[in-house]
């Protein structure tokens, strides 16, 4: 996609937090219009984020022009009325072996789980969850509650809020040799089991085929290490101004800083 086209036929997703939502998860009126004007112009737009579907229905409500979310990083995606469009499963009996692993591992591992439409966790999980992210059910051992419809585990551990790339590192020795499953990261203080091959990049190849937009009229922004399989997969991938330089490195551009309304200001300078 060249700086000038249209933006009619494209496919654009946005990630949420740090991407739409500025700090104290702030949605501008200039986002919000932007939004519309692109959908105006012919974009079919999407989120693209890390929480789960109960935690976004509010930006939908508050974005009209907004057709489908991909949720759980790209594990599942849903139509703007809620109903489920598509999402991957992650073998629940190499999930529980898993778990065991990394708690021999790694003690203190706290282990939530995404299973059909909810999010369950143990204390841990509870306590590092960042404020206005969503909700947690809480469970006293994750292992009592892994079946059928698990899409994912979420792992954090108190040593390292401010050190994910370690717990990172981890996780990955503790299960890294299970072809039945891959270590992400989250976009939050925390790390990610998905099924192998999940990622924002799978969940917007979907969509993609199911709308019939061809993968080059594919625009994708985020900010954060989550976001990197969809900014290198997309037609066009913009990361915002405040991201990392290994994300804007993977990037076809840059816009401006989410605070700055950096995505309002890529679609502006694009509409007719």
């Amino acid at each position: 996609m060249s700086d000038n086209q249209a933006l009619a036929g494209t496919l654009i997703a946005l990630d949420v937090d740090g991407t739409l939502l500025g700090h104290g998860g702030a949605l501008s009126e200039r986002t919000v219009t932007a939004i519309a004007a692109a959908s105006n112009a012919g974009a079919v737009l999407t989120l693209a984020t890390g929480r789960d579907w109960s935690m976004v229905t509010w930006l939908l409500e508050a974005n009209p022009a907004l057709s489908h979310a991909l949720c759980v990083n790209g594990i599942e995606v849903f139509h703007r009325d809620g109903v489920e469009l598509w999402a991957a499963s992650l073998d629940h009996r190499a999930a529980t072996t898993a778990v065991r692993s990394m708690r021999e591992a790694i003690p203190g591992l706290a282990v939530g789980a995404g299973i059909g439409g909810d999010f369950i966790g143990e204390q841990g999980i509870v306590d590092l969850m960042p404020d206005g992210v969503g909700e947690v059910r809480l469970v006293e051992d994750i292992q009592d509650h892994l079946g059928p419809g698990l899409r994912d585990l979420v792992l954090a551990h108190h040593d390292h809020v401010h050190d994910v790339d370690g717990l990172h590192g981890k996780v990955s020795h503790a299960v890294g040799h299970m072809s039945e499953l891959d270590v992400a990261y989250t976009g939050l203080p925390m790390i990610e089991i998905v099924p192998p091959g999940a990622g924002k990049h799978q969940g917007l190849a979907w969509l993609a085929q199911y709308l019939g937009i061809e993968q080059r009229n594919v625009v994708a922004f985020g900010d954060g290490q989550n976001d990197l399989s969809m900014l290198a997969w997309a037609g066009l991938g913009v990361a915002m101004g405040q991201a990392p330089e290994n994300v804007r490195n993977v990037a076809d551009e840059v816009t401006d800083h989410v605070d700055a309304d950096g995505v309002a200001q890529w679609i502006e300078a694009r509409l007719p």
